[in-house]
């Protein structure tokens, strides 16, 4: 558990650190915003230290692994989506099931015999 958040903190702050070594004098709104983004991750690791649950924060998968899209500002997690890639994982295959019953398909034609005489 701890270890897990530990590293997730380090290598926050170390992309932190980077993106903001590279920023100009007048960075951009996209690089502000990348970085802040990076530092609420590097926040969340850092409240996370020591706590019960692990580093998912899932009550069903404590010690899962944790979703890559996670904290993503390029490709976001839809809302309602945690850090836990299990659980993530399965709410992706049942987006994939629509939820709706299929069209009832057209009746098959009554095909007629010919009677041979």
């Amino acid at each position: 558990m701890g270890y897990a958040n530990l590293r997730e903190l380090q290598t926050a702050l170390t992309t932190a650190s980077d993106l903001a070594s590279s920023l100009q004098s007048a960075p951009t709104r996209r690089d502000a915003d990348q970085l802040v983004n990076v530092l609420r991750q590097a926040l969340t690791a850092a409240g996370s230290l020591g706590a019960e649950t692990g580093p998912t924060g899932c009550a069903i998968h404590p010690n899962g692994a944790v979703d890559p899209l996670y904290g993503d500002p390029e490709d976001p997690l839809p809302p309602g989506y945690g850090k836990c890639l299990l659980c993530n994982d399965r709410r992706r295959r049942a987006d994939a099931h629509h939820p709706h019953p299929r069209p009832h398909a057209r009746p098959h034609p009554r095909w007629r015999r010919r009677l041979s005489a």
